[in-house]
């Protein structure tokens, strides 16, 4: 072999060594390691356990009627049957059911008398994480990042909002049956019973 022929051998080696290093696929865990982390999307796991495991949950949920009057006898032992909380404290959610009448169609709510009750449905200021936390399906410890935690509740809401509430709305009128799932918040050291503010999962107008 000519020396031409050599350094032109030698030439294509080279690059071919250079092209090689410098592309090549990374592992998925040296991805993770680097910071390259696959993002969170909440609102597919929103989606994905919305028809399944968090309507399931709320289909067993108390009646609301009958939470209240446990609540009235003995505050503390109803906290620790029925209620959810992320850590030490007074704040306890509670997933609640029942059927009640409207009385008052408000600009951000709906009044319902559900026995000897007055139950407020929120339809405007849907927030918080009243829902996520009485279900008791999203755990804080299973997720290192905080934002990725409030994140559900915020896509949670926003499902409320945008898919349940406006057709609700659209439809009911004083004198309705009211059939509905929800959650509340409470505070056990500042317990108030009256006219109970529930974020609704489920709205259904029977009669």
């Amino acid at each position: 072999m000519n020396r031409k022929a050599i350094k032109y051998s030698i030439g294509i080696l080279v690059i071919g060594l250079l092209g090689y290093n410098s592309v090549y696929f990374q592992p998925l865990d040296r991805k993770l390691a680097d910071g390259n982390e696959i993002s969170f999307d909440a609102k597919a796991y929103v989606e994905g356990i919305w028809g399944n495991e968090l309507r399931m949950v709320y289909k067993d949920a108390p009646d609301i009627a009958l939470l209240i009057d446990s609540l009235e006898q003995n505050t503390v032992a109803a906290f620790e049957t029925y209620g959810y909380a992320l850590g030490i404290g007074n704040i306890g959610y509670f997933r609640v059911q029942g059927v009640g009448l409207v009385t008052a169609v408000n600009n951000n709510n709906v009044l319902l008398q559900v026995g000897s009750h007055v139950i407020e449905v929120e339809t405007e200021f849907v927030y918080g994480n009243a829902i996520r936390d009485a279900s008791g399906l999203v755990k804080l410890n299973d997720y290192d990042n905080s934002s990725d935690f409030n994140s559900i509740s915020e896509s949670i809401n926003e499902k409320i909002r945008k898919e349940l509430i406006p057709e609700f709305r659209s439809k009911v009128k004083i004198g309705d049956k009211v059939r509905f799932e929800g959650a509340i918040e409470l505070n056990k050291a500042h317990l108030k019973l009256s006219r109970i503010e529930v974020i609704p999962i489920t709205l259904q107008i029977t009669e």
